[in-house]
């Protein structure tokens, strides 16, 4: 199965909630590393549990609002590149953001996922400790 296709499986298993599905194709000692320096949830997350802690966070910080569009998926044996918008409500603020992801996989797990966002201002300003400007 090649990166895409992995991706594709991921996501789904993500839109289910099937915690268990997920947590089986990512690598316990994966990385998924968010941009920024000030936002709550910048920086690597490092290990299977900080990641699952990381995307819960996000749906606990938006109250459950962030919603994700795909606009492209391409992908090799190894890496998949997700483009998207992401979107959501917090704090009086709206994100709407596009998004490129990028998965690295190895032996059918994840083993490091990246992303780049459009508006980097945009995007710590949503995310900041408070949903404010720091």
């Amino acid at each position: 199965m090649n990166a895409a296709a992995l991706t594709e499986k991921l996501f789904d298993a993500f839109s289910r909630r099937d915690v268990a599905a997920a947590s089986a194709m990512i690598a316990e000692d994966a990385v998924w590393r968010f941009p920024g320096k000030r936002g709550a949830l910048a920086g690597d997350h490092q290990g299977r549990e900080a990641i699952f802690a990381f995307l819960f966070k996000v749906m606990e910080l938006t109250g459950g609002t962030f919603q994700s569009e795909r606009v492209a998926l391409a992908g090799d044996d190894a890496r998949a590149f997700l483009h998207f918008i992401g979107r959501a409500e917090r704090g009086g603020k709206h994100l709407d953001n596009p998004t490129c992801l990028m998965l690295v996989f190895d032996d059918g797990k994840l083993i490091e996922a990246r992303e780049w966002v459009w508006d980097l201002d945009h995007v710590e300003d949503f995310w900041s400790q408070d949903g404010g400007p720091d």
